[in-house]
């Protein structure tokens, strides 16, 4: 039965409802269902014993017709249905139904044409569905074909993919073990990663550098330079180099090189940037340290005294300081265009060219040497060339360096040393070595000749005392006077010669007789003698000469010289200002002066000085109120020796100041025991030489010797001889203004003796005066002693000062000079120089009669006892 909308034709019609068949059929030929939707309306039903087949859908029958590549013939003549297609149903036969068919077959027979054309047609529709079929087939295979090619494609960038995930794995491995800092930026210049490294560096994590994070790792001082260099990069795709800080927030600072690049895409726009820093922080302290030790080296090269230079294996100059320059009077572009050998002396380029390439080949490291350069203006520099060569590690010079001394004045010093090898600075005199040659001559010429040579030591008398008190100006003034007085005094083939200090020697060959020393002897004292004008000062001054004679008195210059020095002595001792020749019996004078010089070396170590004390009456208080320390020498061979035994000899060999100086120490402290022992008040006077009151730290000396102590300043009382009043230096005024200022007292040594302006008497601040003994001896019965005496004690109290009497002996002395108002007598007749345990006890007696006897009736009694 065939039915076409809704006519049926032939069989009937089971109830409606879904092909599962066609429903599997589309299924397995991969159609959807919705493909036979419009064929619907158009059912078809074919009924085989009693079998009824239902087809539903033209459109599924002639897809299922073309898929099985057959026609609508066989089909229908099949005698089952395909399977799947084709569902069965078997029914019993229905009375009713049957009539129906019956009577239709008419219709049905009468519609068979028409349904053959309708078949004709459907099936031209189902070939060129076939061949649509036949079409999507193929456009199936060239789809599954581009599939293939997809899935293959699919899997090639799949595998692409594993491998970049790979080669990043492995970068950002590589990259988080670099040991500088790297980093990644987007396009607008924000932080996309950084490596461990980087972290290091800034003590940021990942998180805190991100997009600008980073910029808070910036040491403040290179911020704003960083950022200026980093958004120029940004803005315009540059490369950024750069050199930076970073600080940590602990605040450990890293300095770093910084370079990024631009990361750009396939059309040239900038992605952003690739960066690492270098830490350079070990660089810069290097840079650093190079700095200091540059400018280290530029101040040593630059040094102002010594001329630097550094020079290469050619001999050339490579560089050279100011002070070079001015020693070789060169400018530094002209010597750096110049070699050392070029301006060395002819004489001395040998010594130091062979010198150099024994350095250059390795035999020495460097060599020193005097040589001498021409100047640009043509003089000769003399200099010590000192240089040291620096050599590369395969052993070859790299260069010099080389240090040039100008000693051109070490040059001329040595040629004056050379001359005062032989002859006197001072004078200009042969010396002791010059005149022990000429010696020898002379000695040949008397043994040939038979003839004497005279040995002279000339000393000049008190020279000591002048040097002391005018300076040593006036002294070496008055020693080339005195050289010229005896120089014209001798003959052209005598030798003058200074042994030293005032003390010259005279070498006095082919002598016939020794009248012949003895009448030249006399013309030089008397030449001597004459007076000499130096300055402001007029001086007297006298010689005292000692001779000895070859061969007489000695084969040799050192014999007859320490002959000739016992003559002077005797000469001096002989009260100067004389000559005398050598005796054999004056050798035992000579050496106990040298005995006594060498013990008194010793002396004070030895504890063998000790202090008298002698007393000083009050004529107002009629009691001893000051003594007078003076010393004393227990020698163990010579016993107790005074004063004029070994002070001339202290003051001679400058032994006057360490004695001088215990004196002063000794004098305060056993006084000051004294004042606590009950004799509070006592003042002592210390004498000081010429010497010693020159000596720069007197006044220092004494305010110490007084704070040692504790000792009343106004209690100490020092006595200076009147010659110091010839020169009122500053000097002077100065050590006596010092005094004045630590309260001491100063006293003027034998006034009047002639040899101070009364003048200076206002200059100098003095305490007391005290008149020499000469002037009290002859008190009262010379009537110019008397003149003197009061004339002295008038100008002393109208200039305030004290007035000692010296040499008080006699009751008659003692009455005329309390009546005229002397302050103090001195003297045998009120006591003698006592040791300190006697004199303590003379103090003890006078102060219990003192406090008997009232001061108006107290005079003392001869030897300092009461009467």
């Amino acid at each position: 039965m065939l039915l076409f909308g809704t006519t049926m034709i032939g069989g009937w019609h089971d109830a409606p409802g879904p092909f599962e068949g066609g429903k599997q059929l589309m299924k397995r030929m991969g159609i959807h269902e919705s493909a036979c939707r419009d064929g619907a309306g158009c059912t078809m039903a074919v009924r085989v014993n009693h079998k009824v087949v239902r087809w539903i859908g033209i459109r599924w029958l002639a897809l299922w017709l073309a898929g099985l590549a057959g026609s609508v013939a066989p089909v229908l003549a099949s005698a089952s249905p395909p399977p799947g297609i084709i569902e069965t149903r078997t029914a019993a036969p229905d009375q009713s139904r049957f009539g129906f068919w019956i009577g239709g077959g008419l219709v049905v027979l009468g519609l068979v044409g028409g349904a053959v054309a309708a078949l004709l047609e459907q099936r031209r529709r189902l070939q060129r569905a076939r061949q649509q079929l036949e079409s999507l087939d193929a456009d199936r295979d060239r789809l599954q074909q581009r599939l293939n090619a997809l899935a293959k494609e699919i899997e090639r960038q799949q595998q692409a993919a594993n491998t970049l995930r790979d080669s990043e794995r492995r970068v950002r491995l590589l990259t988080e073990q670099l040991p500088v800092g790297v980093f990644l930026t987007n396009a607008q210049g924000q932080c996309r990663y950084v490596n461990d490294r980087w972290r290091q560096m800034t003590g940021l994590t990942a998180e805190q550098a991100t997009k600008l994070g980073w910029t808070s790792a910036l040491h403040p001082e290179d911020r704003e330079s960083v950022l200026t260099a980093w958004r120029q990069a940004v803005e315009n795709g540059f490369e950024l180099l750069i050199e930076h800080r970073f600080r940590t927030p602990a605040g450990q600072e890293t300095w770093v090189s910084t370079r990024a690049v631009p990361l750009r895409d396939p059309a040239g726009q900038v992605t952003g940037h690739l960066g690492a820093h270098s830490d350079i922080t070990d660089l810069k302290r290097t840079e650093k340290t190079l700095r200091v030790s540059e400018a280290r080296f530029r101040s040593y090269f630059e040094l102002p005294a010594i001329g630097i230079a550094l020079t290469g294996p050619d001999k050339r100059w490579w560089e050279v300081n100011d002070r070079l320059c001015e020693m070789l009077g060169y400018e530094r572009t002209q010597l750096l265009q110049m070699s050392w050998a070029e301006i060395t002396h002819l004489e001395d380029l040998a010594t130091e060219v062979a010198q150099f390439e024994r350095t250059i080949n390795r035999r020495i490291e460097g060599y020193s040497l005097d040589k001498r350069f021409i100047r640009q203006n043509g003089e000769l520099l003399h200099a010590n060339v000192s240089s040291r060569c620096l050599r590369r590690p395969n052993g070859l010079v790299e260069y010099f360096v080389t240090v040039v001394q100008d000693i051109t004045e070490r040059k001329q010093a040595e040629e004056r040393l050379q001359h005062l090898a032989q002859y006197d600075a001072l004078t200009g005199l042969p010396n002791r070595a010059l005149l022990a040659d000429r010696f020898l001559q002379a000695v040949l010429r008397a043994g040939r000749n038979h003839t004497l040579v005279g040995v002279m030591l000339v000393d000049l008398d008190r020279f000591k005392q002048i040097n002391d008190t005018l300076g040593h100006t006036t002294g070496d003034g008055l020693l080339r006077e005195v050289t010229a007085r005896l120089q014209q005094c001798l003959r052209d083939c005598d030798t003058l010669s200074r042994q030293g200090g005032d003390e010259f020697a005279i070498l006095l060959p082919d002598l016939a007789t020794h009248d012949d020393v003895a009448w030249m002897a006399q013309r030089m004292l008397e030449s001597v003698a004459e007076p000499y004008r130096l300055g402001d000062h007029e001086l007297h001054a006298s010689c005292s000469i000692g001779i000895s004679l070859y061969p007489r008195d000695g084969q040799n210059p050192e014999v007859l010289l320490r002959n000739a020095d016992i003559a002077l002595y005797r000469a001096k001792d002989m009260g100067r200002n004389n000559y005398q020749f050598y005796l054999s019996g004056a050798t035992m004078l000579s050496r106990e002066r040298l005995n006594i010089e060498n013990s008194l070396r010793h002396a004070v170590s030895r504890q063998e000085l000790e202090l008298y004390y002698q007393p000083k009456w009050d004529f107002r208080a009629g009691a001893i109120r000051s003594v007078e320390a003076l010393i004393r020498w227990n020698h163990r061979e010579l016993g107790l020796l005074p004063p004029v035994r070994f002070i001339p000899i202290a003051e001679d060999s400058g032994l006057i100041l360490p004695v001088g100086e215990w004196v002063l120490r000794t004098a305060v402290c056993q006084v000051g025991q004294l004042h606590r022992d009950g004799f509070a008040g006592l003042r002592v006077a210390v004498n000081l030489s010429a010497r010693q009151f020159r000596q720069a730290d007197l006044a220092d000396l004494v305010q110490g010797v007084l704070a040692e102590s504790a000792f009343e300043p106004n209690c100490l009382e020092l006595e200076l001889t009147e010659s110091i009043l010839m020169n009122p230096t500053d000097d002077n005024l100065a050590t006596l203004k010092a005094f004045k200022a630590l309260g001491v007292r100063v006293a003027i040594d034998d006034f009047g003796t002639g040899y101070s302006s009364l003048g200076y008497l206002q200059r100098f601040p003095l305490d007391v005066l005290k008149i020499d003994r000469a002037f009290i001896t002859d008190l009262p019965a010379s009537t110019s002693s008397v003149a003197i005496v009061e004339a002295i004690l008038t100008l002393a109290h109208g200039l305030g000062l004290e007035v000692v009497a010296e040499g008080v002996e006699t009751v008659e002395q003692l009455a005329f000079l309390r009546d005229h108002g002397c302050d103090e007598g001195q003297g045998y007749y009120f006591g003698r120089p006592l040791p300190l345990a006697e004199f303590k006890a003379l103090l003890a007696r006078d102060r219990a009669r003192a406090a008997a006897v009232p001061p108006a009736s107290s005079e003392p009694g001869p030897g300092g006892e009461a009467p």
